[in-house]
């Protein structure tokens, strides 16, 4: 009889949570806009760079959908009926999400969890005008492709277990930023893998790591059933407390069977930021960052093939979710100058 009970009892409290739920539909995104004063040969290039638009649907209190759809460069054609470059347009999330308050699922259009920038990439989230190059050439954000995910937090701990579909083997070579198949008809004979943690366990600080493997394979002929082997490791680090904004990432990328025949890429940046809106009277919810960026990147581990970034910087957020940056210095020998905004909403 008193299991009886019980289970009624259970019964009528999972009946009343759904009961007082009602489903909602929430918006958001983020836009940024970039003029590089140094581009084309010193006339500079202005350029509103990206807009994304997020739906996110609430269906129950452990269910949601959430989408992402991106526009880039503000104008989607060919070249010939533009007259110049045209732009770019992708669904870049579409999945379904379970979170039961320590572990969940996802299974859709997904974001890879390798490193920082490629999950949290909105402008006001990162200090420089553009992305870290790192962030383009050695974890090739954004990367997103068809699959499903388990992740879930264990106290401080975070994990994150991802299967997506496979990369192409015949478009690596100086990295896997060209061999993404963004969820266009992907295969998956033998599944991207990626096993993410990250520790929360220390105030202001966030470190973590990744682990990719994907045997890609290829389709050129004289090479179909042969596969490129792709193994991406990296670890990151972000401190943000007492007014400093510090991080860092390292990956390094191993191949196997490369068709250009190169054995790795690697790479880092490190940010460094101090606040200093308080002393100049900015105001309770603004920031002012001066900063500075070290990098370096080397797309074949080659020596000579390295890039070496040296970035000063200002980036004022009047409110959390608003940014205006300026940044300037040198890449290798070419000189570096640009502004931006960007906001998310």
């Amino acid at each position: 009889m008193k299991k009886i009970i019980l289970t009624a009892l259970l019964f009528c409290f999972i009946v009343a949570e759904d009961e007082f739920f009602e489903p909602a539909t929430s918006l958001g995104g983020y836009g940024e806009m970039h003029f590089d004063m140094e581009a084309n040969d010193g006339d500079g290039k202005l350029d509103f760079h990206r807009f994304i638009f997020y739906i996110k649907h609430q269906f129950s209190p452990k269910w949601s959908m959430m989408s992402e759809i991106e526009i880039e460069h503000n104008m989607v054609g060919s070249s010939e009926a533009l007259g110049y470059k045209g732009g770019y347009v992708a669904m870049e999330q579409a999945h379904l999400n379970y979170w039961n308050g320590s572990w969940g699922f996802r299974g859709g259009v997904l974001l890879v969890p390798a490193g920082i920038i490629n999950e949290y990439h909105e402008p006001p989230t990162f200090l420089s005008v553009e992305r870290p190059e790192y962030n383009k050439y050695i974890i090739p954000t954004t990367w997103f492709d068809n699959g499903f995910a388990f992740y879930g937090n264990m106290g401080d701990f975070g994990w994150n277990v991802t299967f997506t579909g496979d990369l192409d083997g015949d478009d690596i070579g100086k990295g896997i930023r060209s061999a993404r198949e963004k969820g266009h008809y992907s295969t998956a004979n033998n599944w991207t893998k990626t096993f993410q943690g990250s520790y929360t366990g220390i105030a202001g600080v966030k470190i973590g790591g990744s682990m990719t493997m994907n045997d890609a394979p290829r389709t050129d002929e004289g090479f179909e059933g042969t596969t490129v082997g792709v193994n991406l490791m990296e670890f990151n680090g972000t401190y943000m407390a007492n007014n400093i904004f510090a991080r860092f990432e390292y990956g390094k990328i191993d191949y196997t069977d490369n068709p250009d025949g190169y054995e790795s890429s690697s790479g880092y940046y490190l940010d460094l930021g101090y606040d200093i809106g308080d002393l100049v009277g900015c105001g309770e919810e603004s920031n002012l960052y001066v900063w500075t960026r070290m990098s370096n990147y080397n797309r074949t581990d080659v020596d000579g093939d390295e890039n070496e970034i040296s970035l000063f910087g200002v980036t004022y957020k009047p409110i959390n979710n608003i940014t205006f940056k300026f940044e300037t210095g040198t890449k290798n020998d070419d000189d570096i100058m640009r502004v931006g905004l960007g906001y998310m909403f």
